[in-house]
């Protein structure tokens, strides 16, 4: 199956490896909000879209044994071969992951799931690999943010309908290097039923900003975290 999303992703891997190795994206500030919501080390935890396995680095630290998976063979690799942390990694896609049934006690998905073509079978796959009690641990670009944008004036605008996907291309330049980002818009919903979907509860919703009140985005959240579980046999 074709992914231009992925097919993007990994046409830029060189320059995202660079990029999130030099600390010039959003994630040194990120993961303090979104670690604290992954459960403590159970049996196995996948890092799904794991790129070139930042999370999946984070995790390994604390006492998860994590398996990274990312359908880039160039960000694989690089997580795989990483100077100092390797993880263990393979390539696949979010739709087939290569694990069995209840295989694992924490899926993590980390501002990936807005990268992915088909979001909602990828979904189904999380809720698929997770035990009994299991946990789907998310993190997306907040769909008010990628709905819109800030104008010079400082008013923010959505140009289309908020319910409407539509793919996006990113680019931002820092220091000697420039990242493009590509991604799909999709509203709150087009989330939430998937997981509804997949047998898995949402326990927890969280908005991510700035909390700075001079910062723009003090007044429109830039990402969401979303903590889901798999309800234990017989519960309900």
């Amino acid at each position: 199956m074709r992914s231009h999303l992925a097919e993007g992703w990994d046409a830029n891997a060189a320059a995202w490896i660079e990029w999130t190795r030099r600390g010039l994206d959003s994630y040194r500030t990120h993961k303090l909000a979104f670690l604290p919501l992954i459960p403590r080390p159970g049996r196995l935890t996948v890092d799904i879209g794991a790129g070139e396995g930042r999370v999946s680095r984070e995790l390994r630290a604390s006492g998860h044994r994590v398996l990274a998976i990312d359908r880039s063979p160039t960000m694989t690799r690089a997580a795989a071969t990483h100077p100092e942390e390797p993880v263990p990694a393979v390539v696949a896609d979010a739709t087939q992951l290569p694990l069995p049934d209840a295989a694992a006690d924490c899926a993590v998905a980390f501002m990936c799931l807005h990268d992915i073509d088909d979001v909602v079978p990828a979904i189904a796959e999380a809720g698929r690999i997770l035990a009994p009690d299991g946990k789907l641990v998310l993190a997306i670009v907040h769909p008010l943010n990628s709905a819109g944008h800030f104008e010079p004036d400082g008013s923010f605008v959505i140009p289309d309908a908020y319910t409407q996907a539509r793919h996006y291309a990113t680019t931002r330049t820092r220091d000697d290097l420039s990242m493009t980002y590509h991604g799909i818009h999709r509203p709150l919903q087009t989330y939430t039923e998937a997981i509804a979907d997949a047998g898995l509860v949402i326990e927890r919703l969280r908005e991510y900003g700035s909390d700075d009140p001079a910062d723009k985005w003090y007044r429109v959240p830039l990402f969401l975290h979303i903590v889901a579980s798999r309800p234990a046999v017989g519960s309900g």
